[in-house]
């Protein structure tokens, strides 16, 4: 049965032709960004931090620090790519420290809800003919008994509200939380824009969840149906870990 990922999905609504490079053809990318792998490191961390706590372990910020940089340094590789103008390598590092450096401030000691997953992989049929799949970076319960789920974005853009509630991935991560409990109450969605230290959170109806996923069978239908797959070139091109096989990029 076919899987889908909201990263797959994206990928194709932001670029056909890299959505075939990545899905179709199947061709490793050439390129890791930097961006990428501080994402990876600082999820790493995050995860570090929230493991101990269910553990009822509290991470100090220098212990936090000092995983941060073993795992920088494990991943990290010269020929990253690195696209913004009069940033290096440093800048980076420097950043995911100091999102880190903010988050432990604000969240210590880190009991405002018991966590119950940590990276959990999720599948569900979406229909009888196509799955979702995911991850989901944390999922926690209140002591209400309602449940949180929450994403760590290490984007150096913040998103406008339209754009926060447009978003599907967090509302796809519901209805598997749903599909797996159906009898689950309240669930909340939340995002963590770590450059800016902020937290955005938002609640979805039952009518608006039915919504995101009749769109997103709609635009499986769309992938399913292509014959052809065409370069849509914006300014993400830059960042793009194609760019170099890319026809477009090569005129």
């Amino acid at each position: 049965m076919p899987s889908y990922s909201h990263s797959k999905l994206q990928t194709y609504q932001q670029c056909p032709q890299k959505y075939k490079f990545r899905y179709i053809d199947e061709i490793p990318p050439p390129i890791r960004s930097i961006e990428l792998h501080l994402g990876t490191t600082v999820h790493f961390a995050l995860e570090k931090l929230y493991g101990r706590a269910r553990l009822g372990q509290i991470t100090s910020l220098d212990d936090l620090l000092k995983f941060f940089r073993d795992k920088w340094d494990e991943g990290y590789s010269p020929q990253m790519r690195i696209v913004r103008a009069k940033t290096t390598a440093s800048t980076y590092f420097d950043l995911g420290r100091q999102m880190l450096k903010d988050y432990h401030w604000t969240f210590y000691p880190f009991k405002q809800s018991t966590t119950l997953e940590l990276e959990e992989k999720f599948l569900f049929p979406i229909s009888e003919g196509q799955e979702i799949r995911g991850i989901i970076d944390r999922l926690a319960k209140n002591a209400d008994g309602t449940l949180e789920i929450h994403d760590y974005k290490t984007s150096r853009r913040l998103p406008d509200s339209s754009q926060i509630h447009n978003d599907a991935q967090l509302a796809l991560y519901e209805i598997a939380i749903r599909h797996r409990w159906p009898e689950t109450g309240g669930i909340s969605l939340i995002w963590h824009y770590l450059a800016f230290d902020k937290e955005i959170k938002i609640t979805k109806t039952a009518a608006q969840l039915e919504t995101v996923k009749r769109n997103t069978l709609g635009l499986i239908a769309r992938i399913e149906a292509a014959t052809s797959f065409p370069v849509q070139v914006t300014p993400l091109c830059n960042w793009c870990e194609y760019k170099e096989i890319c026809p477009a990029m090569k005129k």
